[in-house]
């Protein structure tokens, strides 16, 4: 994927796009981002507020290594490091803001993800996550798979691991850490599946006015969650 995909052309995704208009000014912070895949993200982040220092983690060594190769040292703040989500090895309260996309969804143990995150951040320290919300037309694939018995696949390939989750499902995992959820937003409205039909077809990526934001957000698939810790 790496060699395939164009560089830094994972920042276009969803998530990703979501997360930028949310972060505050980080300069200063020690933040860490968990699930780096390849390191478009924490990238961005380095470049954007040079006065942080960025920790890019994830559990594949293929991935940081490209990661690392993409930087060439040329950004001092950042720095990559292979680290499992359920088991992180850093101290207590090391990072001012936590920032991961689309991984706690493939993860063995997410509250043991979730815990973890709760144990490294500082006291009244920030996250954003983001992850899937299968309260929508994606419940049809996922009743397919238990039926037929093979592997669930969203769209983006057979994943190695991919747990249901529910937005209700999601908030449980962090609030049984210790966290006070702040915000929650949604976007990507799968409303049905069909065969032959390409689910963008079927899908409205975000509503323009609030009423019609707020009625649909459960049903959002990408589901962001911003938190504190007190």
């Amino acid at each position: 994927m790496g060699n395939q995909q164009q560089q830094f052309e994972t920042l276009t995704h969803p998530w990703y796009q979501t997360v930028m208009q949310l972060l505050p000014d980080l300069n200063g912070k020690k933040v860490l981002e968990i699930g780096c895949g390849r390191g478009d993200f924490s990238i961005w982040l380095a470049k954007k507020y040079p006065e942080a220092h960025i920790t890019g983690t994830d559990f594949s060594p293929a991935a940081i290594k490209i990661a690392g190769e993409k930087i060439n040292y040329q950004l001092p703040n950042l720095s990559f490091k292979v680290e499992n989500a359920e088991q992180l090895s850093f101290t207590n309260e090391s990072f001012d803001f936590i920032i991961s996309c689309e991984t706690m969804e493939h993860v063995f143990h997410p509250q043991l993800m979730a815990n973890e995150m709760y144990r490294v951040l500082k006291k009244e320290g920030n996250f954003i996550l983001t992850t899937e919300n299968y309260f929508n037309g994606y419940i049809l694939l996922w009743l397919k798979t238990w039926i037929t018995g093979k592997p669930f696949n969203s769209g983006s390939g057979i994943q190695p691991h991919e747990n249901f989750f529910t937005f209700i499902g999601v908030k449980k995992f962090f609030r049984n850490a210790g966290f006070t959820l702040s915000k929650t937003y949604s976007n990507h409205f799968q409303f049905l599946l069909l065969p032959g039909i390409s689910p963008d077809k079927l899908c409205v990526t975000d509503f323009k006015t609030k009423f019609w934001q707020q009625l649909y957000k459960p049903f959002g698939r990408h589901y962001t969650y911003c938190g504190v810790k007190h």
